[in-house]
């Protein structure tokens, strides 16, 4: 399997920003490994039912610095080169989130 190109969306990093530097941090880390491992979360379902474009959902574990996060993701293995974009973080714990 070739290596995947992996981002993180606009809409993802506005969230990111609020949730603080550990979990841009964390996902990053996330990004990064799903550049090898693009099928490491669970399998969520397809995109249009095509099955060419596939939503998984992983979840980073909580840390002493940081809440558990769900991470959601859409992986296309095709065209050349396979895509992964992480689409939405959502944090456990909603309520500790910083208020603005």
């Amino acid at each position: 399997m070739s290596r995947a190109i992996a981002v993180i969306t606009s809409s993802a990093a506005k969230r990111l920003q609020t949730l603080g530097p550990v979990a841009q941090q964390a996902v990053e880390e996330l990004r990064r490994e799903l550049e090898d491992s693009p099928r490491l979360g669970i399998r969520r379902g397809s995109v249009n039912g095509d099955g060419a474009t596939v939503v998984y959902r992983t979840r980073l574990e909580p840390r002493e610095d940081l809440s558990g996060l769900t991470v959601v993701y859409a992986y296309a293995p095709q065209p050349y080169p396979p895509a992964v974009a992480i689409i939405t973080v959502t944090p456990d714990d909603v309520s500790s989130e910083p208020q603005t």
